[in-house]
């Protein structure tokens, strides 16, 4: 799943459709889609007029002779934007035939081609509100982000305490939390407890806050690295511009299961956490 990094490599690769008009629209006919057919057509002729990123969602605005749109747009598991000039649309034999997965589509005044494909479907690009949209509970109740610069160690903290520090919660379960900390997920937790040599089976209640502000430099110093190398490319992901991100050759321990650590030489552990798999050194990480 592209988690903030991702996301954010994402909303900066579309800047060049800011200040666009939509010329047209063309939605899937998947029922997520086509049953908001009625308010996804409202943003023909409007123009983009910016595209703001919180945790792993996309908060687009449009306006249309003075009314603002907004949408809420998360790319899930497997949601990708593609943006291509009017020439390479048109080198494609049948565009939609090629993106068989394609939900929605922008046809833009420049002459580009924006198209939001999700093979899996648990994506959205959903119509809210733009009075509202900061208030809906997926957006008002994220915690300090992973790009935050400085990183808001002290509210991470406070949020990590508020919610778990009277239960067993263990931390690598704690940081999936978005409430406690937004768009880490699970690839850049499990590096960031490697680089703060924290066991991501602690219970939170028994981690010291010393302990927490050493995992919240890591947290950031992971995102940014992250974002850095334009992602991490595991499958899916990729930038607008359809090249991969290169994060994943800069990994220490995600993915690296009976690999050697790159710190002490032992073999690096993968065990089931929840319904995810954490990637770990028991030598290094105590």
């Amino acid at each position: 799943m592209p988690e903030g990094p991702e996301v954010e490599i994402v909303r900066i690769g579309l800047k060049d459709v800011i200040g666009q008009k939509v010329i047209k629209v063309k939605i899937s006919d998947n029922k997520k889609y086509s049953e908001q057919q009625k308010q996804l057509n409202l943003l023909k002729s409007s123009e983009i007029e910016k595209i703001d990123r919180k945790g792993k969602f996309l908060l687009w605005f449009f306006n249309k002779r003075g009314v603002t749109y907004a949408a809420l747009n998360h790319l899930g598991m497997t949601g990708v934007w593609h943006l291509y000039t009017n020439h390479i649309w048109n080198s494609f034999a049948s565009p939609f035939e090629h993106f068989k997965h394609y939900k929605l589509y922008f046809q833009l005044s420049n002459g580009d081609h924006l198209l939001f494909s999700d093979v899996r479907t648990f994506g959205q690009f959903k119509i809210h509100d733009p009075k509202l949209i900061l208030e809906l509970k997926s957006i008002s109740t994220l915690g300090p982000d992973i790009l935050d610069l400085p990183f808001k160690t002290e509210l991470f903290i406070k949020r990590i305490r508020g919610k778990h520090n009277n239960r067993t919660v263990e931390i690598g379960k704690a940081l999936l939390n978005p409430a406690i900390v937004a768009g880490c997920g699970n690839i850049y937790k499990s590096e960031a407890l490697f680089v703060a040599k924290i066991n991501p089976f602690n219970p939170v209640n028994k981690i010291s806050d010393k302990k927490l502000q050493k995992l919240g430099v890591a947290l950031s110093r992971v995102g940014q690295l992250a974002l850095k190398n334009k992602g991490t490319t595991l499958r899916d992901y990729s930038h607008v511009d359809g090249y991969p991100g290169l994060m994943q050759n800069e990994l220490k321990i995600y993915g690296r299961k009976e690999e050697s650590c790159s710190s002490c030489k032992s073999i690096i552990k993968a065990n089931k956490q929840g319904d995810r798999t954490t990637y770990w050194c028991s030598n290094c990480q105590k």
